[in-house]
C-alpha cells in the first residue's frame, strides 16, 4: 500500500530509527474472522473484522493532508495479521524494529492481532510530530502514539522479543 503521486510516494515500510510511530484510527476489542483465531485457536467460523465506511473515508482524508503537508514517513492500513504483523511489514524492508506500548484496556491478543478496519500504522519524524498532533487534532481525527523505531529491535511492553533480522527466513 501507499499514498501519494508521482512526485512523491509514501509506502509501508519504517524509514529511520527513531521515528515515532502513531495508530490513526481506534483500536476495536476484535478478533473476528482473524489469522489468529483460525491458526492459533483453530477457529475458522468467525463474524467479520469491524469494519465502518465513513470512518475508512475520513482517514483516507486524514492520510491525504498528512502526506501533502509531508508529515509522514511510512504510512500501512492495519489488516491480515493485526498490529503485530504491520509492524513487522513495515520494519523488514530497512532492517528496523519497533517499541511499543499496548493499550491496558485490552486483550493484548485483540490489540496485536486483531483484524479491525479503520485503522492505519503511520511513522513520524520525531521533529515533526508536533505538527502531526496540531493536525490530527484540528481535523479531529482519532490517534494514538504507539511507540517508536529501533535500530532492529522489537520490544512490546518493555520485553524484548528477538531482532527484526531473525523474523524472515535467511
Amino acid at each position: 500500500s501507499m499514498v501519494g503521486d508521482k512526485e512523491r510516494i509514501t509506502n509501508h515500510a519504517f524509514k529511520n530509527k527513531g521515528g515515532n510511530i502513531f495508530v490513526i484510527g481506534r483500536s476495536v476489542n476484535d478478533l473476528g474472522s482473524s489469522e489468529y483465531l483460525e491458526f492459533y485457536h483453530g477457529i475458522d467460523d468467525s463474524p467479520l473484522p469491524a469494519f465502518n465506511i465513513d470512518t475508512e473515508i475520513k482517514i483516507q482524508q486524514a492520510l491525504r493532508k498528512l502526506h501533502e503537508s509531508d508529515l509522514v514517513q511510512s504510512a500501512s492500513p492495519v489488516g491480515k495479521g493485526g498490529l503485530f504483523f504491520t509492524l513487522l511489514r513495515a520494519g523488514i524492508p530497512n532492517g528496523l524494529g519497533f517499541d511499543i506500548t499496548t493499550d491496558a484496556e485490552m486483550r493484548i491478543d485483540s490489540f496485536l492481532f486483531g483484524e479491525a478496519m479503520g485503522r492505519v500504522l503511520v511513522e513520524v519524524n520525531s521533529e515533526k510530530q508536533d505538527e502531526f498532533v496540531d493536525l490530527m487534532t484540528g481535523i479531529r481525527m482519532p490517534f494514538f502514539t504507539l511507540g517508536h523505531v529501533t535500530k532492529g529491535e522489537i520490544r512490546i511492553d518493555d520485553r524484548s522479543l528477538g531482532y527484526i533480522d531473525k523474523m524472515t527466513p535467511s
